[in-house]
């Protein structure tokens, strides 16, 4: 029986998968290794690997079958068909609500849903669990030409929504490479988009994006005013090396200059009191991506995210000496836990800093991720 097979597969997987890499590129390495799954039995088996983690760890007494069946079900992507041959009982109630089907799983098999970690103000476990059970979308930026841009895609039979005037998005599997121009549009999640709506630049300013990763706050920065002076670094140099190569498909290789900086130590490349606004979007927990990543929930501990709650404390004040007086800081993380975002918030505040705002930017109805975002100003 196929979905037998499908089972033991995605068992297997989870014997043999610690994290070694991210999930996505572990299944690929293994559906490459072994040819004998064809395009639905790679489907069948992801999505059971992916159901499990995002259910996160389980202390109850029962079997990693048991655990895939009811994980698989709770998140409703694979067929009732599936179930009918697996477990009556779980295709009696395939017709529930995500929310039904969850109280229902608390009640048969004593399944926690709690969350160990405390969320950010106003959030609640319910919202934590909608988030890792939200089906993530790809979304771009447009830059120009949407009207185009918009019609090239209908001429091709692409679905998408049209998000906001310059928002499109798209089922996961969408390819555009060879049909949009690059210099168009910018692969961006929805969340990620709305942080640009906080930023101020004007000309000749002094900006920095501390820990910039591949850019795309900076080219959405340069895209509203491309007459600052952009510094941006980054720990990583093999992550630099991707941001020149995008800098360079929008024109904007002369729009910067780069570091290498690793802002857990003292910077000595700048003055104190050197840059008009900082960007610094720190590492973290991820916690608000993880429909996109479920495996990082299963593994994450507190350990973890006390670990990420001092590194964010070090890099932002070691940033905020760099920061002109009067000038405005902007603390961005993809985390949905306090202990990132308003704990942290709340040291630097000690730091001359006033808070201008902060908001928590929920993209999971439109299948995007949640970002925290506070302005702070330096006295």
């Amino acid at each position: 029986m196929f979905v037998e097979s499908y089972l033991q597969a995605a068992s297997d997987l989870i014997q043999q998968y610690e994290l070694q890499q991210p999930l996505h590129l572990y299944l690929k390495a293994y559906f490459k290794q072994n040819k004998k799954y064809g395009s639905r039995d790679r489907k069948y088996i992801a999505e059971l690997v992916y159901a499990f983690y995002r259910m996160g760890k389980q202390t109850i007494d029962l079997s990693t079958r048991k655990l895939l069946l009811i994980a698989a079900f709770l998140k409703s992507e694979l067929p009732l068909l599936f179930f009918e041959k697996t477990s009556t009982t779980l295709a009696a109630n395939f017709h529930l609500s995500l929310a039904e089907k969850i109280n229902w799983a608390k009640q048969q098999y004593d399944i926690s849903f709690s969350i160990p970690y405390e969320l950010s103000n106003e959030l609640s476990d319910d919202f934590f669990t909608e988030l890792r059970y939200s089906t993530p979308r790809v979304f771009i930026r447009l830059r120009k030409n949407k009207a185009e841009v918009i019609q090239l895609l209908k001429k091709n039979q692409i679905e998408f929504k049209d998000e906001n005037e310059h928002c499109v998005s798209f089922n996961s599997n969408v390819k555009l490479d060879d049909l949009l121009t690059p210099a168009d549009y910018v692969i961006q999640d929805y969340a990620s988009q709305k942080t640009g709506e906080f930023f101020d630049p004007h000309a000749k300013e002094r900006w920095w994006d501390c820990c910039t990763a591949s850019g795309g706050k900076s080219i959405m920065l340069l895209d509203k005013q491309p007459n600052i002076q952009l510094t941006v670094s980054d720990v990583r140099d093999s992550i630099l090396k991707n941001l020149h190569h995008r800098f360079s498909m929008y024109n904007y290789q002369s729009k910067y200059v780069s570091h290498s900086i690793d802002l857990l130590q003292p910077v000595t490349q700048f003055p104190s009191n050197h840059f008009d606004q900082i960007i610094c979007d720190v590492p973290c927990s991820g916690s608000g991506t993880w429909a996109r990543s479920p495996e990082q929930y299963y593994y994450f501990t507190e350990e973890k995210l006390n670990e990420f709650h001092q590194k964010q404390l070090t890099i932002s004040n070691e940033a905020l000496q760099k920061l002109k007086s009067g000038g405005f800081f902007y603390y961005i993380t993809c985390s949905v836990f306090k202990k990132e975002n308003e704990a942290v918030v709340s040291t630097l505040l000690e730091n001359n800093c006033s808070l201008v705002k902060s908001q928590l930017i929920k993209g999971i109805s439109k299948g995007g991720d949640c970002l925290y975002i506070a302005v702070l100003k330096k006295d």
